[in-house]
């Protein structure tokens, strides 16, 4: 898995071969094929690793906008920072540049790196229900409220840090968490 992950973001998806794999890890060609059966199973292999370190690292820190908290503002800026910091990990960059790279040959690839962040999105979302529930937010589609809160904070790390090729200083991501959630909640939060 390690000589695979090397490989593939040093050459990308089309132009590794399990020749090169193999010759990289030491073992023979019908070895990967033994364990994994082609070259698409191993890069499926590698984008589920990489998504379980992310994740690793990521539950690691607080989501306290899913939890309760009495000061949203504050939880959403700890949400949007895990958020960022694990959309901008060195591997989890180079797996979207490959599977970005890759869409038009096979989509399926890109909906195997986004699936956990389908499930994140969920939750995300029952936490913005709740807060409605809770005369917090005022927002008639949560799932919709959800998809702009990434586009302001995610969405825009990646653009900045030009899809990761770039690094961001604390200053900038800092920057990009205060303004995007300010802008969230002018919009949706319930003003007495």
């Amino acid at each position: 898995m390690d000589a695979a992950r090397r490989v593939f973001f040093s050459n990308g998806f089309v132009e590794t071969s399990v020749d090169t794999i193999a010759a990289e890890a030491g073992v023979s060609k019908q070895t990967i094929y033994n364990h994994f059966g082609d070259k698409r199973a191993l890069f499926l292999a590698v984008i589920t690793a990489v998504q379980e370190e992310a994740a690793a690292a990521a539950q690691g820190m607080p989501a306290p906008f899913v939890a309760e908290t009495d000061d949203i503002e504050l939880g959403l800026r700890q949400l949007a920072r895990v958020m960022i910091e694990t959309a901008l990990v060195r591997d989890v960059v180079a797996l979207r540049r490959i599977v970005i790279a890759e869409r038009a040959r096979d989509p399926e690839l890109l909906d195997a790196f986004a699936r956990p962040r389908s499930a994140f999105d969920q939750v995300f979302v029952e936490g913005i229900r709740e807060r409605v529930r809770l005369g917090v937010l005022d927002v008639d589609d949560p799932a919709v409220a959800a998809r702009q809160f990434l586009i302001l904070t995610v969405q825009e790390s990646l653009l900045r840090s030009e899809l990761g090729t770039r690094e961001l200083s604390a200053d900038e991501i800092e920057q990009i968490v205060k303004d995007g959630v300010q802008m969230w909640l002018r919009a949706y939060r319930v003003r007495d």
